[in-house]
């Protein structure tokens, strides 16, 4: 009869509990992969119904962050490479009080982005704190902000220009025969001191016929197409540089053409 009794106990037990122990379990086991373990490298995230995370460093955790021990003042060098190793698309973006570039990426599972920054010698900070941001369809959000150290020693900022600058005529006597350039530069030095890159296409037989582009990044594409069949025309191809105080006039570029689609007219270096 004892026998019996406890037999009933236990199954009555094993009903009333067991699926609350086993939600708990399930859910203290998510808490613990996302939380206590170190392999999720964010400082603060949230993992589906807003779970909120607060880990260590991990370069293979599903935010993967390799932070620069330090970044030196006065040139560009590597901050950060953030590993996504999730099974899923991994929007990431990368922010600090100094000049970056490839800031910003839409990583694919296994895919890297990773960010160069350049700070300036004029009151350098002792650390420059970093904020990496990523998310994935509302089903993973974190933040992580990490602060490596700058080497100022011997600082000197290096002068801003344009680092690699080519000039492409890409015109054919197809598609109404319109003459089509295409400029495409990248800067080096400067720490901030950018403001943009300015390319003129001047159709030197029409001499109102000028069309202007700008761009702010440190690195593009500027592309023309005219409005009509020039084909065969020649043109002038002004590229310019600012700062903040102006233009860099050393740095002027001005290429001549004539549009028959023959390809690269100017390379440097």
């Amino acid at each position: 009869m004892r026998r019996g009794g406890r037999s009933r106990s236990r199954s009555r037990g094993r009903t009333r509990w067991g699926p609350a122990l086993l939600t708990a379990l399930t859910v203290g086991a998510l808490v613990a992969g996302l939380v206590i373990a170190p392999s999720a490298a964010f400082t603060t995230g949230s993992v589906d119904r807003g779970t909120t995370v607060t880990v260590a460093d991990d370069t293979d955790g599903f935010l993967g962050i390799d932070v620069a021990d330090s970044v030196r003042a006065g040139s560009e060098g590597r901050l950060v490479t953030v590993t996504n190793n999730l099974d899923r698309p991994l929007s990431v973006s990368v922010s600090a009080a100094a000049a970056l570039s490839n800031d910003q990426a839409t990583l694919a599972p296994g895919e890297s982005l990773s960010t160069t920054v350049t700070v300036s010698c004029e009151s350098p900070p002792s650390q420059l704190q970093l904020t990496v941001t990523a998310s994935a369809s509302g089903q993973f959000s974190a933040v992580a902000t990490r602060s490596p150290l700058v080497v100022a020693s011997g600082c000197q900022d290096a002068i801003l220009g344009l680092g690699s600058v080519e000039v492409v005529d890409r015109s054919t006597t197809a598609k109404g025969a319109k003459a089509e350039y295409t400029v495409n530069y990248s800067l080096e030095g400067g720490t901030g001191l950018f403001e943009n890159v300015t390319v003129e296409l001047k159709n030197i037989g029409r001499q109102n016929r000028v069309e202007t582009k700008s761009s702010s990044a440190r690195n593009d594409t500027l592309e023309f197409t005219t409005g009509g069949p020039r084909f065969g025309d020649s043109f002038e191809i002004t590229i310019r540089l600012f700062n903040d105080t102006g233009e860099v006039v050393s740095e002027l570029i001005v290429v001549t053409d004539t549009a028959d689609g023959s390809g690269t007219v100017y390379r440097d270096p």
